[in-house]
């Protein structure tokens, strides 16, 4: 008897344990859309699922479809309920085009950024038909990006179309990209200023055929909160049914939300009892084994600290020998580098160590790529800054080493001053002048009124700048090339005289060559798009960056902004945009204008941008060179000065003439 009563009891428990999840969870999934499963939240009617993550059932043609905003759906291919996750197929091709129907409709893929909707990161994004202007953007749109694969052997895209997706020879490129970040996770646009068409690819193999590469846009959803209600009866005994405000449309809707005692599990879709503390003996027994692994944490740890400390000690002997060496090699380096120039200064390692409080981090100026620059002091009372390489870092000693080369061999009031270099630390350490007013982006980008730049000054450290390189590439005893021209390398002194610095990248020109054949480095939105396809870099790789630079003087706008709309995202190409439209004064710093902006102020203003889309043309034959910039420049500071007539014309002032998309694009 007692036996029976106890499975009796086991079954009625597990009868109320299964009602009870039934009633937590409280959760109506949609019927099937045809074939298609609808799992919870996603919803098709009013009846069914979550409101947030609407759906829309085709009845006719039983099919399932996502909608997006401005007024296009995708098919859904195929739902995935535990990883929360959704297939769907890309906007089919307007008939005879390389466009899709979603570009004439909505300019492409738009996602409501309030629902719990995104694109997943395993989508690899190739778009088609782009305005040349693409080329300088941060995509790939090289001629190895792998949207040429796809066009060309996929088995997807006829002849006549893949032609016109991408022909290099009329200069039509196609580009990839990886969505998923911001903001490609919630939209793929598309217009007649960029791309007309596109492809998605789901987790891209480069190594398998393209034939095999599986075509579709995956989005996600968010877990869902608690389930919407009617009324008390749809809830469960361990929550109410109460009306709240929807994080996505801001609509009260009611849902089951959990009673005192009882938090919502995502996983579980139901209302979960709050565990309680654990009893007394548990407690004690845990503790008891939280003071053994501590002891054993401890103890081998103490062994680990002692086997350390032996390997150390007898490492040093053998590393204080080679270090020796290698200190001795880059101290020859130095030496040899710098011979065809001015000898430069070896610092001892302890006064530089002193000049900088021991590199303290209060000393700290900034930090790049290949090190850091640290405020010093020397005995004589010489204000300096000193660049350390990264330890360890072999691209950074060789940076350190290409720079004293560098500047050994110039001089110039406007390149930073080179004094001297240290040998004997870890790494290589360079001392040079103190510049104190900072850098030219500290200045662009900063909110304090008392750091604002007149135009003025702009226009002064922008001739500063150019007179730099062009002494660079013609002055110099051996032409050289900057290669890394950018806003954070021109630092200002106290009158905000311009200091072009940083030469790590500088390389030197051969005698009667045009160029100089080198991998490419440099700066992301500064970066030549002919050195970048052609690995040539030449003087006009140097006046391109120097034009992305006069565009921040212009504009106090970053030279790559991921936070500006996507066809906002490089400002070479925005303000190229603008300025075919006519509408160049829209992108200028409201701040230099002023209320009224005078006659001489705007001609200056538009003889200045035309100077700087003229350095960035995507032809190097079309741009000018840094002598031709610079004598420029000199003209346009005298404008506001009334030294100039207000009619005064510029050589440059056809790139801001309107043209067509199909023309050159800078």
């Amino acid at each position: 008897m007692a036996a029976m009563n106890s499975t009796c009891s086991c079954l009625l428990n597990s009868m109320l344990l299964l009602l009870f999840i039934g009633v937590a969870t409280s959760q109506k999934s949609c019927p099937n859309c045809g074939a298609m499963e609808v799992p919870y939240p996603l919803s098709t009617g009013p009846n069914c699922g979550d409101p947030d993550y609407k759906l829309f059932c085709d009845p006719s043609k039983q099919q399932l479809f996502f909608e997006s905003l401005n007024r296009s759906s995708y098919r859904v291919l195929r739902i995935d309920r535990t990883m929360q996750r959704m297939v769907v197929q890309a906007s089919p091709w307007v008939p005879g085009t390389c466009v899709t129907r979603d570009m004439v409709a909505s300019e492409g893929v738009w996602l409501n950024q309030s629902l719990p909707f995104n694109i997943t990161t395993t989508n690899t994004i190739f778009l088609f038909n782009c305005s040349p202007r693409l080329l300088i953007s941060p995509l790939n749109c090289t001629p190895s990006s792998l949207c040429h694969r796809y066009l060309a052997s996929s088995g997807r895209v006829d002849p006549r179309r893949a032609l016109q997706c991408s022909d290099e020879a009329v200069n039509v490129p196609c580009c990839t990209f990886v969505a998923g970040g911001s903001p490609s996770a919630y939209k793929i646009r598309l217009h007649n200023g960029g791309c007309r068409g596109y492809r998605s690819i789901l987790n891209l193999d480069p190594s398998e055929p393209a034939s095999e590469w599986e075509e579709g846009m995956e989005i996600q959803w968010a877990s869902p909160p608690e389930p919407v209600c009617g009324s008390q009866q749809d809830c469960s005994a361990a929550s109410t049914c109460s009306p709240r405000y929807s994080n996505n449309t801001g609509t009260l809707i009611k849902r089951c939300i959990c009673s005192a005692g009882y938090d919502w599990d995502h996983a579980l879709g139901a209302c979960a009892e709050k565990k309680a503390g654990s009893a007394s003996s548990s407690s004690s027994a845990g503790h008891r084994s939280q003071i053994i692994m501590l002891t054993l944490f401890l103890v081998i740890a103490a062994l680990g600290v002692i086997a350390a400390w032996v390997l150390l000690s007898l490492r040093r002997g053998f590393c204080k020998v080679r270090n020796q060496a290698r200190v001795a090699k880059e101290r020859d380096d130095i030496l040899s580098a710098s011979k065809a120039g001015r000898s430069a200064k070896i610092f001892e390692w302890k006064e530089v160590k002193k000049a900088t409080g021991g590199f303290s981090p209060d000393r700290l100026l900034g930090t790049g790529g290949f090190g850091k620059v640290y405020k010093g002091v020397l005995k004589d009372g010489t204000l300096v800054a000193v660049k350390s390489a990264k330890l360890g870092n072999t691209k950074g000693t060789e940076h350190v080493l290409n720079e004293v080369g560098i500047l050994s061999q110039v001089n110039h009031k406007n390149l930073v001053r080179l004094l001297g270099c240290c040998v004997q630390a870890e790494q290589p350490l360079m001392v040079y002048e103190y510049v104190p007013n900072g850098t030219l982006y500290d200045h662009l980008q900063s909110k304090d009124a008392e750091t604002f730049l007149r135009w003025s000054s702009r226009l002064s450290i922008a001739l500063q700048t150019a007179e730099a390189l062009a002494y660079l590439h013609s002055s110099a005893h051996t032409p050289i090339y900057h290669r890394d021209v950018k806003s954070t390398n021109i630092l200002l002194d106290e009158k905000l005289n311009a200091k072009v610095a940083d030469f790590g990248l500088s390389r030197l020109a051969e005698p009667g060559l045009s160029h100089v054949s080198t991998c490419v480095q440099g700066t992301l939105g500064y970066l030549d798009p002919e050195y970048y396809r052609n690995y040539k870099l030449t003087d006009k790789s140097d006046v391109y960056s120097f034009g992305v630079v006069l565009l921040e003087l212009l504009t106090s706008q970053k030279a790559i902004d991921f936070t500006r709309e996507q066809e906002e995202v490089n400002l070479a190409l925005w303000v190229a945009e603008k300025a075919e439209k006519g509408a160049i004064m829209e992108v200028v710093d409201h701040r230099l204008l002023g209320e009224a902006a005078t006659q001489g102020l705007a001609q200056s203003i538009k003889m200045f941008a035309a100077l700087a889309l003229a350095c960035v043309q995507e032809k190097n034959t079309k741009r000018p060179n840094m002598r031709e910039a610079a004598q420029e420049l000199l003209s346009v500071i005298q404008i506001p000065n009334g030294d100039s007539p207000s009619d005064a014309s510029s050589p440059f002032s056809t790139s801001l003439a309107p043209r067509s998309s199909k023309g050159d694009v800078p």
